[in-house]
């Protein structure tokens, strides 16, 4: 009987060891699900929305610092570009921003800023699904500030770079997300407010620096 069981016993194990040989040690290895080949974009025309949380600080000419007029902020932001290669693409982009008022500004103020320009994009994977690029642009920077009750300023400036780095995850060849993280550094040159007549000259030369963190989803049309 004892005899019986020993040799049933290594029956048993040597089974379930030809199983554990057998195991596919790659079926739960998901890197091959995200990190995949897509076809390149070629020609396309690219549409990228996104949105996010953006703040800033540095001079706001006549207003003071940036950080006394704005607090925290989120973003909108839509990019029209053209895909000249796999690797590289040219475009516009333009974005609104609307602040939390600063202290100087006080309850019921309200704060806002716009940028438009245009940039340049190099992306690193072209036929991967998890493609990191990055992006350099300059344009305009526009900054309005509303106090309650008080007069309005309006301030226009010059986005001498803005840079933005991603990572898209190309759900197909035509759509993709990226988690995105950006600055930009900008010098206001003229400014409107109630005690001037008009436009006139900026002569805080301070730089203000902005930075943003968001979500991009860019869609290639033709191509």
């Amino acid at each position: 009987m004892i005899p019986a069981v020993v040799v049933s016993l290594v029956a048993t194990v040597a089974a379930a060891d030809t199983r554990v040989g057998s195991f596919n040690s790659d079926a739960f290895d998901l890197s091959g699900a995200l990190d995949r080949d897509v076809a390149p974009t070629h020609g396309a025309l690219e549409i990228a929305i996104g949105a996010g949380y953006t703040q800033g600080v540095g001079g706001a000419g006549g207003a003071g610092s940036i950080e006394d007029v704005t607090g925290p902020g989120g973003s909108f932001e839509l990019q029209v570009g053209a895909r000249l290669s796999p690797g590289f693409s040219v475009g516009l982009y333009g974005t609104f921003a609307r602040f939390q008022h600063g202290d100087a500004i006080g309850e019921g103020g309200r704060a806002h800023a716009a940028t438009a320009g245009i940039q340049a994009m190099w992306h690193a994977r072209q036929s991967r699904s998890l493609d990191p690029w990055i992006s350099v642009g300059a344009g305009w920077r526009g900054l309005w500030l509303t106090p309650k009750d008080a007069g309005s300023s309006t301030l226009h400036g010059i986005e001498l770079a803005r840079l933005q780095l991603g990572i898209d995850y190309r759900f197909s060849p035509r759509f993709a997300i990226a988690p995105v993280i950006g600055a930009s550094a900008a010098l206001f040159v003229a400014e409107d407010t109630m005690t001037t007549d008009g436009l006139t000259a900026v002569h805080d030369n301070r730089l203000n620096l902005y930075g943003f963190t968001g979500v991009l989803g860019r869609f290639d049309l033709g191509g």
